[in-house]
């Protein structure tokens, strides 16, 4: 075997993970919530759903990136090799960079506004904070399909297509996404879709980097909350900051290093490779992470398996009885 094909098992192993992690972590946090959570409990439920979402993307249109010299690209392998795809591909895994920052606004309001917790309730509200990360999602998909280049006989696609053809034995004509920074020289409208994914990126983290820090001070602050409440709340800061540096090194860091490195021609070969793997990795890690942080929903899976198998054991217990009568 070689290294990628303990990789790509490696890969497929953590997708089956984010699928069955996630759908567990669904479940507890529907079940097991204390209503001193409150709403929060529906943000996990939806990063939980949507982490599913992304696993059974990534199987479904197994994405590759290349990057060869100055020129970057993306496809996916499917009968369609739909450019399309593609970027939906890339664009659904922005989501989780708003959704992040949308944790953090509510852990910041938990401890410095509790009174506006109670918009999260409200439909008009839910309706109106659901439409950032759509908007994340519809920038990033028109950027990619409008901005970047991929047609069929374009100079960096047939660049891009021998590569993928070298590394993977199978030729993929069309589905490509296309960053070729320097073929006629310096590219505006290709610098121009660098800057505003780096923005994009920049901006998501951030503002989670300075919602972090403001929960961070008004938590240690506060006084008008009871020991278990400020407890909770620092149980529940720490989770959302450690769901914070889940998509920082699974999706953040190679998005930045693919997007960047081509233009700047940095001959880091691997960053490609690895990009795919480490971003199919995050929704698994991503479940990994709330379950063993928050105790609620560590203890409420354990008493699960805990239950199957008292059941089991008395199944048994009754059938030895029975034998012996």
């Amino acid at each position: 075997l070689s290294f990628l094909d303990v990789a790509d098992f490696i890969v497929d192993a953590h997708l089956g993970g984010g699928v069955l992690l996630n759908a567990l972590l669904f479940y507890v946090v529907r079940r097991f919530s204390r209503s001193s959570v409150g709403t929060y409990k529906n943000l996990l439920a939806t990063f939980a759903a949507y982490d599913v979402f992304l696993s059974l993307l990534h199987l479904a249109l197994q994405p590759a990136a290349v990057i060869t010299g100055t020129t970057f690209g993306v496809v996916t392998d499917t009968k369609y090799e739909d450019r399309k795809l593609t970027s939906i591909y890339c664009a659904c895994f922005t989501v989780p960079f708003a959704l992040m920052n949308i944790h953090f606004i509510y852990r910041f309001w938990s401890v410095r506004s509790p009174h506006l917790i109670a918009l999260f309730s409200s439909p008009k509200f839910v309706a109106l904070i659901s439409m950032w990360p759509i908007a994340e999602f519809v920038v990033w998909y028109l950027l990619c399909f409008y901005a970047l280049t991929g047609d069929v006989d374009e100079v960096g696609t047939r660049i891009l297509r021998d590569e993928y053809a070298r590394r993977y034995g199978k030729v993929l004509n069309d589905g490509w996404i296309v960053m070729n920074y320097w073929e006629h020289g310096f590219s505006p409208r290709l610098f121009s879709a660098m800057l505003a994914f780096d923005v994009i990126i920049f901006a998501s983290f951030t503002g989670a980097i300075s919602l972090g820090i403001l929960t961070f001070y008004h938590i240690r602050k506060s006084e008008k909350i009871s020991t278990q409440a400020h407890a909770l709340q620092r149980t529940l800061f720490i989770a959302v900051c450690a769901q914070t540096f889940v998509p920082l090194v699974f999706v953040y860091v190679p998005y930045y290093c693919v997007i960047n490195f081509a233009f700047f021609n940095i001959p880091f070969t691997f960053v490609d490779d690895a990009w795919m793997r480490m971003t199919a990795c995050f929704p698994a890690w991503d479940a990994v992470i709330i379950i063993m942080l928050i105790r609620d929903y560590r203890d409420g899976l354990l008493s699960m398996f805990r239950k199957k198998k008292a059941v089991s054991m008395k199944e048994t217990t009754w059938r030895t009885v029975s034998t012996v009568v």
